[in-house]
């Protein structure tokens, strides 16, 4: 009789049996520690996306929150205005035509005339143009009767009195005489009023103290033409000093002198 040997395929070995026992425990540790790792990741990623959802809500409360509340519109009001009514227009027609009391009544209401002002009597002014000295008047041929000679003779001759500003002597010795040749040294004609022809008299007025000095200057009369009266004024300020003021007249003088420009 043959005997049936044991397998070794289907008995396990003897290290089998010795060792299996000892190496449970640590597989099971292991998974437990694997589990609690899992379970803490999960409850990390909880809680950080509950912080976020925190954070997120709080930003959105303080923008709600700092963001004002405008009024509603108002509704644009409309204000009517009533005008009073016109007035019916009147027909021509229906015009009624000044009857004769009202128009002899429109006759007697005239404007007054207007009130005569007293008028302020013109200064005498002295002209530069000399006029010719006046001849001397003939003496009477007849003699005169015995009693006014008598009477002439027993009066004495009364002083002679000075000569006013008209009655002074005209000519070349005379105070204008030398005033008209000091400015008509110093007279200048305009080139560009020479080339253009332009010709006039000007009127200045001018204001004179004791010595000849300048004390006021100004043109009167224009020329028409603006160079020759600003030519008529320089003369005068080239000129000055002008000749004293005799004595017998009253200082300062104001007189007024034609400075002419003419082509020749």
């Amino acid at each position: 009789m043959s005997s049936v040997a044991p397998s070794a395929a289907s008995t396990p070995p003897l290290h089998a049996y010795l060792q299996g026992p000892h190496q449970g425990a640590p597989g099971r540790a292991r998974a437990r520690a694997s589990f609690t790792e899992r379970h803490a990741r999960t409850l990390a990623g909880s809680l950080t996306v509950l912080a976020h959802a925190a954070v997120i809500t709080l930003l959105l409360w303080t923008h709600v929150a700092s963001t004002p509340v405008l009024p509603p519109p108002q509704a644009d009001r409309t204000q009517l205005v009533l005008l009073p009514p016109r007035a019916p227009e009147v027909p021509l027609e229906d015009i009624v035509a000044p009857t004769p009391s009202t128009a002899a009544t429109l006759q007697q209401q005239k404007p007054e005339p207007p009130r005569d002002l007293p008028r302020t009597p013109p200064r005498e002014t002295a002209h530069w143009v000399i006029p010719p000295p006046t001849p001397p008047q003939p003496k009477p041929d007849s003699p005169a009767p015995l009693q006014q000679q008598a009477s002439v003779a027993a009066s004495p001759p009364s002083p002679p009195l000075p000569p006013g500003p008209s009655e002074t002597t005209p000519g070349r010795d005379s105070w204008e005489g030398r005033v008209m040749a000091r400015l008509e040294r110093f007279r200048r004609y305009p080139h560009a009023a020479r080339e253009r022809r332009h010709e006039g008299v000007v009127q200045v007025r001018v204001s004179l103290a004791r010595d000849g000095q300048l004390l006021a200057l100004a043109v009167e009369q224009s020329s028409g033409y603006t160079m020759l009266d600003q030519a008529a004024l320089d003369t005068f300020r080239r000129a000055a000093p002008l000749p004293a003021v005799p004595d017998d007249r009253p200082a300062p003088v104001e007189l007024s002198f034609p400075v002419e420009f003419f082509i020749r």
